[in-house]
């Protein structure tokens, strides 16, 4: 009861008694969230003088029970050099830690991390993989990252034997060759590319593509490209496919 009145006294701007219930709790209960909420008092001021260093200490306690939002609280203070040396490298493995754990925002900013160099292929599938669960979760900015995320799955329509018979090689070989006639001539006219980062083949297979480039990053890519992603790769496989891109 004591975490649900905190927060009530929190949002109604009651923050010195928060601040005691969250105490209370971190105390007796020995309440993670309470910690984490404490730290966040301490690095806004909110009820107490501004204080990064108790901050982070809230914070590192509740790792101890390796709370979500303690590893991202800790990863923004690594990355943005808040009362600490900037540590892009404790940062990064604070983040995978959060994203881990299910923490959207966390998921959100590791993928922009690991999508800013779109050459290393290890890191753009770890990158899309936390920008689509990010996406998942209800992620405004990463819904708007991500094309394909409302593309329906058409479970009605033929499914081609021919290609889902084959080998995972062949399926593969079949999409990067679909890739290279329909869609790479045309980003590579304005400066840009596809690469495939991962091909999921089950029931319902799911291919996942970055763009690079001068199409990343280009809010526009994936609205004005991805019709004819969808349409190129169904027509070589089937429309009971997903198909995702960034």
């Amino acid at each position: 009861m004591s975490h649900k009145e905190a927060l009530g006294a929190y949002r109604a701007g009651e923050y010195k008694r928060a601040l005691n219930l969250w105490e209370e709790e971190a105390a007796n209960k020995n309440g993670d969230q309470a910690m984490v909420n404490l730290g966040l008092l301490y690095l806004k001021g909110e009820g107490v003088q501004k204080d990064i260093a108790s901050a982070k200490e809230w914070f590192e306690k509740a790792l101890v029970h390796d709370n979500a939002s303690a590893y991202y609280n800790l990863a923004l203070m690594y990355q943005n050099h808040i009362g600490v040396e900037a540590d892009e490298q404790k940062a990064l493995s604070y983040l995978r830690k959060a994203f881990a754990l299910g923490h959207r925002n966390a998921s959100f900013h590791l993928a922009l991390w690991l999508l800013k160099d779109r050459t290393d292929k290890g890191q753009l599938k770890e990158g899309f993989s936390a920008m689509l669960y990010a996406a998942k979760d209800g992620h405004p900015m990463a819904k708007m990252q991500l094309g394909g995320l409302d593309q329906p799955i058409d479970s009605k329509s033929e499914c081609n034997k021919a290609f889902r018979e084959k080998t995972y090689d062949e399926k593969l070989a079949i999409i990067e060759d679909a890739l290279d006639r329909y869609i790479r001539p045309i980003l590579l006219k304005d400066g840009g590319n596809i690469i495939l980062v991962e091909f999921i083949d089950d029931d319902d297979m799911e291919i996942r593509l970055v763009y690079q480039g001068n199409c990343a990053g280009c809010s526009l890519s994936f609205t004005g490209t991805y019709g004819m992603l969808y349409d190129a790769l169904s027509q070589v496989i089937d429309k009971q496919i997903t198909v995702y891109v960034i």
